[in-house]
Order: structure tokens, then sequence, then C-alpha cells
């Protein structure tokens, strides 16, 4: 468990799910979500981003045609 430098953002699913995503101390990056926790280093979550960025995109077009 890392030192919390900070929360950078917090919500909540319509199922109850709640997610944290925390800049912890030392540049790590941790995503709550449920019981469950994803560690990252800042360069791995940069992709992560990306990665979900495109599927957003490929997902809105897929459901406008």
């Amino acid at each position: 468990m890392g030192i919390v430098e900070k929360e950078l953002c917090s919500f909540k699913l319509s199922d109850g799910t709640e997610y944290v995503v925390e800049l912890n101390k030392g540049g790590m990056i941790h995503i709550h979500f449920g019981n469950a926790r994803i560690d990252m280093t800042l360069e791995e979550f940069r992709d992560y981003v990306d990665i979900i960025e495109v599927a957003s995109k490929n997902l809105e077009e897929e459901k406008s045609e």
C-alpha cells in the first residue's frame, strides 16, 4: 500500500461500483475499483489512457453506423 499524494478522481458507476484513481508517492498510479486495485507507473498509466481513448472513439464510430 502506497502513500497517497493526491486523489486524481473518483466516481461511482450505476451498479454502485466505486472507482478511485490516486497518485502515490514514488510516481505510482493506483486505480481502485470495488475490492480490486491496479498499480501502474506514470508511463503505463498514460499508455492505458491512450488505449481507452482509442476504444472510446471506436465505440462512438460503431454506435453511429
